[in-house]
Formats: C-alpha cells, structure tokens, sequence
C-alpha cells in the first residue's frame, strides 16, 4: 500500500514514469491498476471529509465546490461558472497536474450526481485543451471490483506545472446559442434535470423562475445510471436507445443544459465522448444564468 502511494508521490512530481496511452474517455478499475504508477488520480467529491475515510492509493482530493467561481457577465453575478483560463491553471497546477499527465478523475460511486462532479472536471479539462484525461467508471467502487483497497493515507501534493490551452468555444453554448436555438430546428435542447423540475413542480433556490427553456427536451441525468447503487455507464447502444426512446434527435446539434451545468456534464460526456457525437455542448450558464434574464422564456408546458 505504501509503496503505491510513494510510485503517486513520484508520478506527480516528474510526470508521467512511462508512456501510456488512454483506452478511452473511460477507464475501469483493471486498466488502473495496471497503470496507476503512470497517471494521477484526482478525487472530485463535495463531502470531502470522508476522502480520509478511504480513497485510491495517492490519490488527490478535489473539492467538487471549487471547480467553479463567481463571475460577472452583461451586469449579472453568476455564482457557479467556469473559471478563467489563469485561475484554472492555478487550480490544476495546485492538485498536482502537470503538462504531460495523465489524469484519471475517480469519485465516491455511491450516486449519479457524484459522477456528475467528475465529468464537471473532465469537461473543463477538455474544454481547456487538455485530452489526457479519462474518468474512472464506478469511481472508487471500480477500483475496489478490480480486488484492490481504498487508502486512509493523505499523499503530499507535489504542484504541477499544467498550463491551461487554447479554449475550445464548440463544446461551450452561451446564452445567446441557446435564445437562438428556440427557433432553430436544427438544434435540440436538452434538459438533463428530473421531471418535476423540467415541468416546475419544484427549483433550486439559485434559479428564479421556475420551468424550463420552451422546446426543450426532457433527459434527466439520472437515467445515464439506472441500476440502483451503481454510477457505471450503460453500452453506448443504451444510450442510443434512449435518445430515441425519448424523441432526441442526435443527427443534428446539441445543446444540454441543467440548473448550473454539474448535472448537465455527465450528459455531454455520454453523448459527447462515449457517443461519439461531434456537435454537443454544455451551456456553462444553464438556467441560473438563464433565468435572470426577465427576457428569457421559460415554460412549464411539455414539449408536443
């Protein structure tokens, strides 16, 4: 167990000690082990005190809270944006993250909104230029199905040298992309929240209206992990079946969107990353921004 904490300390400190190659977006807990001298794991989860009572050998907490910051855009605080390319560079170089790393960004795997947190990371990573990055499917219980131990060991942070790249404004949709896609045909709207608040039975205390962006179509989260107790993804041809079970055109354009863009990432890293579909992005604003607009419609009405 040492001895894997001590290869983490090392990894973080030089880099990378041998070449590897990602399979994919997506790791599970075999392809870690396997490879865990050669990567960085980052921890993302919101209860961060329970990190001491078991992680991944070496692995580095992220505080899910602290993805985010505070933003002012057109006159409005936005509490729950990404971050801009400097403070997102401090940010990664503080978790140990260098410029040739390979990141695999684990969580809890108790719950969906857990995953959700990852892929929050792994959509800022990307949308920074950084394609090194995969997320561990289960999260810490794919690392434990692959027969290893969780760690109580907190693993000194060596600071990294990771320089955020050149943005990437199409997997980013703003305000004015989603008022344009309303009338546009072309483009689906996708709400990743559940039911009752798509149709305004209930919000969060951060958006001001209540509803959901007229046209939009319903895609709670929720489902991407349906089997009670597991956060692993579906075969992508479940995936496929349920963009059609729903009505979600996934030949054209792609817009989705939740309360403040958390729950909405794992969506675009489905349909996005493990789909393969070219034209998907995230609007980071989502309906907190959305909605203090008095000018952007908002319906309780489902879509015909």
């Amino acid at each position: 167990m040492k001895k894997l904490v001590w290869l983490g300390l090392l990894a973080l400190l030089s880099g990378p000690l041998r070449a590897i190659e990602l399979p994919g977006a997506l790791v599970d807990g075999e392809w870690l082990v396997e490879n865990r001298d050669a990567v960085v794991v980052l921890d993302v989860r919101k209860e961060v005190a329970t990190f001491a009572e078991g992680h991944i050998p070496g692995a580095v907490l992220v505080d899910v809270t602290r993805i985010r910051t505070e933003r002012e855009i057109e006159g409005k605080k936005l509490t729950r944006m990404r971050p801009d390319p400097a403070s997102f560079e401090q940010f990664m170089r503080n978790h140990g993250v260098n410029d040739d790393s390979v990141v695999v960004i684990s969580h809890p795997g108790d719950q969906p909104g857990q995953v959700a947190g990852a892929a929050r990371l792994y959509w800022h990573l990307k949308y920074f230029g950084f394609d090194r990055a995969a997320l561990l499917d289960g999260g810490n219980h794919g690392w434990v199905e692959a027969l290893e131990d969780l760690d109580t060991e907190i693993a000194t942070v060596i600071p990294g040298n990771y320089r955020a790249g050149k943005e990437r404004p199409e997997i980013l949709a703003t305000m004015a992309q989603v008022r344009a896609a309303i009338d546009d045909d072309s483009v689906s709207v996708i709400d990743t929240r559940d039911l009752r608040q798509h149709i305004g039975l209930k919000k969060k205390d951060y958006v001001f209206a209540p509803g959901h962006i007229p046209g939009s179509d319903p895609m709670p989260y929720k489902f991407l992990h349906p089997e009670k107790g597991s956060t692993r993804f579906l075969e992508s041809e479940a995936y496929t079946s349920l963009l059609d079970t729903l009505r979600i055109d996934a030949e054209g354009s792609l817009i989705v969107y939740c309360n403040s863009a958390y729950e909405a990432s794992s969506t675009w890293f489905v349909l996005h990353e493990l789909l393969g579909l070219e034209d998907v992005r995230l609007y980071d604003g989502s309906l907190h921004q959305w909605t203090q607009y008095a000018s952007n419609p908002m319906t309780t009405r489902l879509t015909q």
